[in-house]
């Protein structure tokens, strides 16, 4: 009688097993069916462009955008960053909007005003990995590359990145904002500076679509 009760206990336990190891496969096979494949895509009118320039001698920063900006060459991809590998863009310094209209009369005529061939601002991305966005962008006549970070989730991609003014031939051109502007450059210290770097928060939204 034993011997029955065992045979029955171990076909029993080895029913289990069989059953617990179908769901798994099942709950596996789900899984991978439901892994389908996304595009991404830049949502058209989402492009924004953040810049901040820094005064005093503490470097104390004053930040504006543009109200113009025209982006091409983007595409649905696989990946975000894809989606830009190969945009251009160009923005008509006219737009300059740091929120004082005076100030922004004064970097439209003394800055860009005193530069060669900058009535627009262009670039074009050249190259792309999963960190970092290489863009050329020329201003003054001169085309330099600059590394931005990338950053992106499924509904928005940021880069962020520093330009030095010196890179495009236009330190005398910052000379010339910051004389028009000398007391309002001056810190504690009572010097008036305008320092040559200048910050770049690129935005874009992005959509997600999977079959």
């Amino acid at each position: 009688m034993k011997l029955f009760q065992y045979t029955g206990a171990f076909i029993l336990l080895m029913a289990l097993i069989s059953c617990g190891d179908q769901k798994s496969a099942d709950t596996t096979e789900d899984a991978s069916a439901e892994a389908k494949p996304c595009t991404f895509d830049y949502s058209t009118g989402s492009l924004a462009v953040k810049w901040t320039a820094f005064k005093t001698t503490e470097k104390v920063g004053v930040s504006g955008t543009f109200d113009t900006l025209n982006i091409a060459g983007t595409k649905a991809a696989n990946t975000i960053v894809d989606v830009f590998s190969n945009a251009s863009f160009s923005i008509p310094v006219s737009s300059v909007n740091s929120a004082n209209p005076d100030r922004d009369k004064k970097i439209f005529e003394h800055f860009f005003g005193t530069m060669s061939e900058t009535a627009t601002l262009t670039g074009r991305v050249i190259g792309v990995e999963e960190e970092v966005m290489s863009v050329a962008i020329t201003m003054n006549g001169v085309t330099d590359t600059t590394a931005f970070e990338v950053s992106a989730s499924d509904s928005l991609v940021t880069l962020s990145g520093i330009i030095s003014l010196a890179d495009w031939n236009a330190l005398e051109s910052a000379d010339a904002l910051n004389k028009v502007c000398n007391d309002l450059h001056k810190g504690a210290d009572g010097v008036s500076k305008l320092w040559p770097d200048v910050k770049l928060d690129i935005s874009a939204a992005i959509s997600k679509t999977c079959e």
